[in-house]
């Protein structure tokens, strides 16, 4: 899941790295969007990431504890992790629209030449990512709904 974050970062990053140089000195109000769209969506890929980062350092750090882990313990620990992954899932999951409405005003402003095409497409493509990652937050979030509703005994225990 770290992969596919790191992709869908660069691939903002390259975008918004593109805009800044071709747009550079320009004040509409549709570049001036798109610029803080892009730097926006790498704010979110960075935090999602560092969440991501943190909520495996916890559970690494918990496993290394000597005092054995309960159930309740376990349990507790990956719902918190859960909520982590739900709260990146929400905020990242809003960026595909954003990212795609920038683009196609890009795209409306009807300026000649081909840059704006290829920078609309890199954004769409970004957004498709963003979008998957979202996708792939969700799953994780409701397999660990599962298995700690499992584990609990509030849920019937999955496979």
């Amino acid at each position: 899941m770290t992969g596919e974050l790191r992709e869908a970062y660069l691939a903002v990053a390259a975008a918004t790295v593109l805009l800044e140089r071709m747009s550079a000195g320009c004040a509409h109000p549709a570049i001036r969007q798109a610029r803080r769209s892009g730097e926006d969506a790498l704010d979110l890929a960075g935090d999602a990431e560092q969440q991501l980062r943190d909520g495996v350092g916890r559970l690494r750090a918990d496993a290394g504890n000597e005092s054995p882990v309960t159930i309740g313990g376990l349990v507790t620990a990956l719902d918190t992790v859960r909520d982590q992954l739900g709260a990146a899932a929400t905020r990242i999951g809003q960026f595909p629209a954003r990212i795609t409405t920038a683009g196609q005003q890009l795209l409306d402003a009807d300026r000649p030449g081909l840059v704006d095409e290829t920078v609309a497409d890199q954004w769409q493509r970004a957004a498709e990512q963003l979008g998957l990652m979202a996708e792939s937050l969700t799953t994780a979030v409701a397999a660990l709904a599962a298995y700690t509703g499992g584990l609990s005994g509030a849920e019937p225990a999955t496979a």
